[in-house]
């Protein structure tokens, strides 16, 4: 008879065996999850790179700022894989957004202008899209805002989340892209944003760099142009009129005294053609590109009030600071016309007695000041009233200080006299 034989089962995993196990799945369980955030770091990191490639392909080979717009929208929407992308550029003269271009992805997907999104303005920071502009900082709306307060714009853009990205360059607003998932309806979110203001970013460098060049360009253009005309003009019709109003003068002198007739045709022909020669001589200042400087802006002046007031004209105080030859070519043209205007209505509309322009620097802004004692005016009424749109050249005024960065002020009452401000920034000429 044989005995009975015993199983023995394994005495349970002591709770520290347990315990570290559980510590182990934990570290590992961790590490995992580094892994994937870290793996998804490069592949933004990846995706940057990416599309940073693809803009500086898309730079050299496009012909024309259209042509990178164009190009950065399909780049978002074909490579990106956005569903759309709409892009707006600043209009830097008024201030407002236009040039409405819109991307869509899929099928039959290409880039269209959108011809009725209105100008918008950008002096309404409330306004997600301009704050986000003004500010430089990209913005992600999840909320459903509008990203305008125009309704037009925001039915036709159709947003509800949406990111939108400025496009700024040294300061400098550019433009604005907004980038949203109409149709699959994904949500963008804060790593989406950021990749895209990287888009934005490499954007506004193309586009500066652009304009910079068509900017120098054109202006090397127009300068050899304006010089070139000048030239001909100097040498060919002002020699000939100039010769004319000799000849004209030394024929009405040596006339003898009976035949009046021809003196009286000579000595009517020669105002004429010594106008006319004046003339000349003031389209030749004009086109000449540099040939402006304070000693030739105060004699400039000076001429003028003589050619266009018969005496007795206004008596003229000129003190012109020599940051005046610091200026822009532009600039310093701009603020010869603007007091020429000035000049102009003191002598034919205030019959001022004398005329005082002051031309100083200010800290960082130049000042130009024309002052006059003549009869002055109801300024509400003139620039207000239904004659105000170009009423004694203040529009024109007004608009040369705008093209140059500055701001125009009038400050005029009745038998008080006018005061005419201009105020620019001080910028030093171009090299």
């Amino acid at each position: 008879m044989t005995a009975p034989t015993h199983t023995q089962t394994p005495d349970p995993a002591p709770d520290s065996e347990v315990e570290a196990l559980r510590r182990r799945v934990e570290g590992l369980e961790r590490v995992n999850s580094m892994l994937k955030t870290e793996h998804i770091q490069l592949e933004r990191i990846s995706r940057v790179f990416h599309v940073t490639h693809a803009l500086a392909v898309a730079m050299q080979s496009a012909s024309d700022i259209s042509e990178v717009h164009e190009r950065v929208l399909t780049l978002i929407t074909a490579e990106l894989g956005y569903e759309r992308a709409v892009l707006a550029v600043v209009e830097t003269h008024d201030m407002v957004l236009t040039g409405w271009l819109c991307s869509t992805s899929g099928p039959g997907g290409h880039v269209q202008r959108m011809p009725h999104t209105a100008r918008l303005p950008l002096d309404d920071e409330s306004w997600p899209l301009v704050a986000s502009l003004r500010s430089g900082t990209p913005l992600l709306v999840a909320d459903g805002r509008s990203p305008t307060g125009d309704v037009q714009a925001n039915a036709l853009l159709g947003l509800c989340g949406y990111v939108v990205l400025p496009m700024v360059l040294l300061g400098q607003p550019l433009g604005v892209l907004i980038v949203d998932n109409p149709l699959g309806g994904r949500a963008l979110t804060a790593a989406d944003r950021d990749l895209l203001q990287h888009v934005a970013n490499h954007t506004a460098v193309m586009i500066g760099g652009i304009q910079t060049v068509v900017s120098r360009a054109q202006r090397l253009a127009i300068e050899e142009e304006r010089a070139r005309i000048a030239l001909e003009i100097h040498d060919a019709i002002s020699q000939q009129l100039y010769g004319i109003t000799y000849t004209i003068g030394a024929c009405a002198r040596q006339l003898p005294a009976n035949p009046e007739s021809v003196r009286e045709q000579l000595l009517y022909l020669l105002p004429q053609a010594q106008h006319a020669a004046q003339g000349l001589r003031r389209a030749i200042f004009d086109l000449w590109p540099d040939d402006l400087d304070a000693a030739r802006f105060k004699e400039e002046l000076s001429a003028y009030l003589e050619e266009i007031a018969a005496p007795p004209r206004p008596l003229l105080f000129l003190q012109v600071d020599a940051v005046f030859d610091m200026l822009p070519a532009l600039t310093r043209r701009q603020l010869y016309r603007i007091a020429q205007e000035a000049l102009n209505n003191a002598a034919k509309h205030a019959a001022a007695r004398q005329a005082k322009l002051t031309l100083l620097s200010q800290g960082a802004e130049v000042v130009m000041r024309i002052a006059d004692n003549g009869r002055g005016f109801d300024l509400a009424g003139i620039l207000h009233g239904s004659n105000a749109r170009g009423h004694y050249g203040f529009t024109s005024m007004r608009e040369r200080a705008e093209t140059i960065g500055g701001q125009l002020r009038i400050d005029s009452a009745p038998d008080e006299g006018t005061t005419l401000t201009v105020m620019i920034p001080f910028r030093i000429r171009d090299a």
